[in-house]
């Protein structure tokens, strides 16, 4: 943790963990459950098949911080984080949240989801010589809404993506800001959301980038939290 991190009250939910290329992947949401506005960190402990617990790096586990640069008090975000296999004393199978630290920050912005949605898009293509219909992506788009009076200066937006039985596989964040992700989000305007705006952020999520789970099962539905940044 961080030398001037001290103890957090959160909740975790969703947790989600697997091994795919290589990499060992940990996901899922956070909640703040202080009334303080507060920037966390969690510790994540690695286990094996059976359940003992292995090393990363030498210790007994690794630190990784949540998306969000403040949450709200009662406030939600999410992570997702990866460690090389070969950084492990065995091969992970599962993993334990055992710590969780915090700064508090100051108050700001609180944006909110609504209006959200998810459509399939679906192509033609030939499979073994037949002509047949491709789930290729989903186009989704969700309103972000600044209801105080307080200029949100660094909008983002979290996308989370669960497969056909809930589970949650994958998360990332819609960041106006960076360049590489211009021909994937389309946006009503850029810049800083002035309070009481509403603004549409859309994107599409292409099964070429996402854990095998998701190609095999399908994206049964997404979600969004909004945040602001702090740069």
């Amino acid at each position: 943790m961080p030398a001037n991190a001290g103890p957090a009250n959160v909740s975790i939910s969703s947790l989600n963990c697997w091994v795919e290329k290589g990499q060992f992947f940990v996901t899922g949401i956070c909640d703040n459950a202080s009334d303080e506005w507060q920037k966390i960190w969690l510790r994540m402990a690695p286990l094996d098949h059976s359940g003992n617990p292995l090393t990363i790096d030498g210790t007994p586990g690794a630190v990784f911080s949540v998306f969000s640069d403040a949450t709200p008090p009662r406030g939600r975000t999410s992570f997702f984080a990866e460690w090389p296999v070969t950084a492990f004393s065995g091969t992970p199978d599962s993993c334990i949240i055992t710590g969780a630290g915090t700064i508090l920050t100051a108050p700001g912005p609180i944006l909110i989801a609504m209006e959200d949605s998810g459509v399939k898009m679906i192509v033609s293509d030939t499979v073994d010589g037949k002509l047949v219909s491709v789930e290729k992506a989903w186009q989704v788009n969700v309103v972000v809404e600044n209801p105080l009076d307080r200029q949100a200066d660094h909008p983002r937006v979290e996308l989370l993506i669960y497969d056909s039985d809930d589970r949650l596989w994958f998360v990332t964040v819609l960041n106006p800001e960076d360049p590489n992700q211009k021909q994937l989000l389309n946006m009503e305007k850029e810049g800083p959301m002035l309070p009481h705006e509403k603004r549409r952020f859309g994107a599409v999520i292409y099964y070429d980038n996402l854990p095998q789970a998701l190609k095999d099962k399908k994206i049964g539905r997404v979600a969004f939290q909004p945040y602001n940044a702090d740069h």
